[in-house]
């Protein structure tokens, strides 16, 4: 698999894209340079529409509907608004002033959103269902990173970046629970560390990006590394399976951002083609 530009645009730090089959479109966000953007599928890499709504860090984003979105924020705050409309305030995460919520995955009445760690604060993991938030893990030793939830709807995986683990849990969808926390995985080796993750709704497998890893590592459900792909660029941030497409967000925080990008699109989202089994079968048989 060889990473190609989907969707251009020179973001700080790209993360928790989304795909809309709805509109068939794929949302995302800018962290540090607080705004959300989208690029319609089928159009010029060069047409990404962007946003800044003026609420700061914008964490992730969930889609609940064409164009209709939720923002995660700085102070803790989930936004309600259109695609460039005026946002409106739905949810505080209470106690919580001057802080943020970092990444954010929905399932089924269920929003679980990470809370980011301060220099002297512990990162955090709460549940949002029908409008009250529910603490699921008080302190996390590293920043809260990616999460996903494994096709029969019983497993929950959490990322702690700092932590360079994986963690699972069996998960209740009916109610939100999350119980029997264990390590799947902790031998992410050098450079980097694991950063947004999805889980690949065929087969059940982890795609993990490596943040500062200049790569993307595909495992196994139990944890088990399958593959490596190796990217252009350093910050590999986040990832979004849909069908044989993997879209990838990158970083762009180099001393010289304007010059890395022009060299290496940093900040972009770039897409794989997943190897159908067919042709898996075919490359074996050369390789022998």
């Amino acid at each position: 698999m060889v990473p190609v530009v989907y969707a251009e645009s020179p973001c700080v730090v790209a993360e928790g894209p989304r795909w809309n089959a709805a509109d068939r479109t794929l949302y995302w966000v800018d962290v540090t340079g607080g705004k959300y953007l989208r690029h319609r599928d089928g159009a010029p890499a060069s047409e990404v529409e962007t946003v800044d709504p003026g609420l700061g860090k914008i964490g992730a984003l969930v889609c609940t509907g064409p164009g209709k979105l939720l923002l995660f924020t700085a102070e803790c705050a989930v936004w309600e608004c259109a695609f460039g409309e005026r946002p409106v305030l739905r949810h505080v995460l209470v106690g919580h002033a001057g802080r943020r919520f970092n990444d954010v995955w929905a399932d089924a009445g269920n929003v679980f959103c990470g809370v980011a760690r301060e220099p002297d604060r512990s990162g955090e993991l709460w549940r949002l269902r029908d409008g009250v938030f529910t603490c699921v893990e008080a302190a996390t030793n590293g920043m809260p990173n990616g999460m996903g939830i494994s096709p029969d709807g019983r497993t929950f995986y959490f990322v702690v970046s700092d932590e360079k683990r994986v963690w699972a849990y069996d998960y209740d969808r009916a109610t939100g629970a999350l119980t029997n926390r264990r390590v799947l995985c902790g031998d992410f080796a050098a450079p980097g560390v694991p950063d947004g993750m999805t889980v690949d709704p065929a087969d059940g497998t982890l795609w993990i990006a490596m943040w500062d890893g200049a790569r993307l590592e595909h495992r196994a459900a139990d944890g088990r590394l399958l593959e490596t792909v190796p990217f252009p660029v350093k910050k590999v941030t986040s990832v979004e399976v849909v069908g044989n497409r993997v879209f990838v967000t990158t970083g762009n925080k180099e001393p010289a951002a304007a010059a890395y990008f022009a060299a290496t699109r940093a900040g972009s989202v770039f897409l794989l083609e997943k190897m159908t089994e067919c042709l898996k079968r075919k490359t074996r048989m050369k390789q022998r």
